[in-house]
């Protein structure tokens, strides 16, 4: 009998607590940080010519609205042309604008970035601006993939060269309109 009764007691605790789970919700609210990056590795050999590369780039965000996220990342990156062993840096400052609900679990956003670049491939260091827009899926509550389809609109001046885009052309072997698939972790 007191078996009886404890498993009762257990289940009427325990079923409200399971239903409390289904009711998942997926998005950003304001005051949510998230967390999430790049690393990337290449390598190509064309006409003759061997490249290989790797980023590492972590980025931190946090939502001022529900809609409105700003954040940073800093990328190191390592690449060798020919034998020749070169080294940079990135600072990214980020805004993105959450402007779409497909439906729960995906969000579209649109997204403005600001790009300091200096090192040994640049003899001025470089400046960069980018617009694009990209698709989120939350797999959970606070585990998000992340689609970009990176510059849409770019612009970049390093000393007196300048160059404007506006576009993608899908051109993948160009990092600056590249599209990018990347994992987020809300906190």
């Amino acid at each position: 009998m007191k078996n009886l009764l404890l498993f009762i007691t257990l289940l009427f605790i325990s079923v409200p607590a399971i239903q409390a789970q289904d009711e998942a919700s997926y998005g950003f609210a304001k005051g949510d940080w998230v967390l999430g990056g790049a690393v990337t590795f290449g390598s190509s050999e064309i006409d003759g010519v061997e490249t290989s590369g790797s980023e590492i780039a972590p980025a931190i965000a946090t939502f001022i609205s529900d809609k409105w996220a700003v954040g940073v990342a800093i990328g190191l990156e390592s690449m060798e042309v020919d034998g020749n062993k070169m080294s940079d840096t990135n600072i990214t400052l980020g805004a993105r604008n959450y402007f779409m609900d497909l439906n729960d679990r995906n969000k579209m956003y649109f997204s403005l970035g600001l790009s300091f670049d200096s090192g040994d491939s640049f003899d001025d260091g470089m400046t960069s601006l980018g617009a694009g827009f990209g698709l989120n899926y939350f797999m959970t509550e606070n585990i998000v993939i992340d689609f970009g389809l990176a510059n849409i609109l770019s612009y970049a001046k390093s000393g007196d060269n300048s160059a404007m885009q506006i576009g993608w052309e899908g051109e993948i072997a160009n990092r600056w309109a590249s599209p990018t698939l990347g994992i987020i972790f809300k906190l």
